[in-house]
């Protein structure tokens, strides 16, 4: 820090930051680090003057605001940051030892605020091991700073811990409803041993390292889609059954020529579109989804009373599934690897348009690559040339 002092009185902090590519490498780490002991210096500042502002009520003396409601107000910090920096403002008398080493830039803020929790969870316990605490908090980063604390606990109070694991199974939930437009929201929360299946599963499906490097699609969309893999393929497997011994799948209200028929095009008004439970798709999604689909005609008259249930046609049979498994091992896009576990059954000339459901029409594609084709794509772009219809 002292040999940069001279760079840090040479301006102001624009003329500072527009030196930094002047430094050599061993210069601008020390000047990163050195910011960064300041800026913990100054959270822990910052966190003595909040306790001494809530310690003389000003908040709610001049404002009738609490004090962490004054931290969003005046500070714009969120709910809970400024709730975590209560708890470090009111816990800091109870840690001194603590406090000295975050004053020194030594404890990370993250890390104060870990120790603050325990502090006023633990008002007996706590004193008798701070000096420890601040030792260990100078050392390890929050991560094991945590598992840490969680042996501690195990030691201070371990039928709390017991309790802990009970109350964390029972806050799971998970909910999912469509929103006005359309889209699907989700939201939950997992327990440890569940969210861990759950990520490892998502992971599998969405590692980068696992997919087409030229896939462009975000992290947040892979995951997505990593979810709804392992939904579709829970319903392939037929592990659950519905009404008849049925396998629940997606239902899709398409008429004859919206299936049969080619995209409305031109001036005129366009016509309606095929949906999904009563949201519209367009047309290459039916498509595509047709393309390895159980299809059932219904009939139904002018006012959408169902009048007849045709049979039943299944589109791909199980045995040239295996053979196409066995013969394409794998989606035929050209560069692609996604292997056979994750494809469809795509027809090259679609079976709404004449083409047979025979091994010589089909090709296995990923899902991404099957969308691609229904929008447009080549469908002869595979690796090996694709068979011909």
């Amino acid at each position: 820090m002292e040999d940069l002092v001279p760079f840090l009185d040479a301006g102001s902090p624009e003329a500072l930051v527009g030196e930094l590519d002047r430094l050599d490498d061993g210069e601008l780490e020390r000047l990163t680090v050195a910011f960064q002991e300041l800026s913990r210096r100054a959270d822990t500042i910052v966190a003595h003057a909040v306790g001494e502002l809530d310690r003389r009520c000003v908040p709610d003396r001049r404002y009738a605001l609490s004090t962490r409601q004054w931290l969003r107000r005046f500070c714009r910090q969120t709910g809970e940051e400024a709730a975590a920096t209560v708890t470090v403002a009111r816990n800091l008398p109870s840690m001194p030892n603590v406090a000295k080493r975050a004053l020194a830039g030594e404890v990370p803020t993250s890390s104060l605020r870990e120790i603050a929790r325990v502090a006023r969870r633990f008002r007996n316990d706590f004193p008798d091991h701070e000096e420890v605490f601040a030792d260990v908090a100078s050392h390890l980063d929050v991560r094991d700073l945590r598992r840490a604390v969680g042996y501690w606990r195990q030691q201070v109070d371990h039928a709390d811990v017991e309790g802990e694991i009970a109350r964390r199974h029972a806050r799971r939930h998970a909910s999912i409803a469509q929103t006005i437009d359309g889209v699907w929201h989700l939201a939950g929360l997992l327990d440890p041993e569940s969210g861990h299946t759950v990520a490892a599963a998502l992971r599998s499906l969405a590692d980068p390292g696992n997919l087409d490097p030229s896939d462009a699609r975000s992290h947040g969309q892979r995951m997505a889609d990593g979810l709804t893999e392992m939904a579709r393929r829970h319903l392939d497997a037929g592990a659950t059954t519905s009404s008849g011994g049925e396998k629940p799948h997606v239902t899709v209200t398409v008429t004859h020529d919206q299936l049969f028929g080619a995209p409305t095009t031109g001036t005129g008004p366009p016509g309606a579109l095929p949906e999904i439970d009563g949201t519209p798709v367009d047309h290459a999604t039916i498509r595509r989804l047709g393309c390895d689909a159980r299809i059932v005609r219904i009939l139904i008259d002018g006012e959408g009373q169902p009048l007849d249930v045709g049979r039943a046609v299944r589109t791909v049979t199980p045995a040239i599934r295996r053979a196409l498994d066995l013969r394409d091992g794998g989606c035929v896009w050209r560069g692609c690897d996604v292997p056979l576990g994750w494809c469809d059954a795509h027809h090259i000339r679609h079976w709404a348009d004449g083409g047979p459901t025979s091994l010589a029409n089909m090709q296995l594609l990923c899902r991404r690559h099957h969308r691609a084709v229904h929008e447009g794509g080549d469908p002869h772009s595979g690796r090996r040339s694709p068979p011909d219809p």
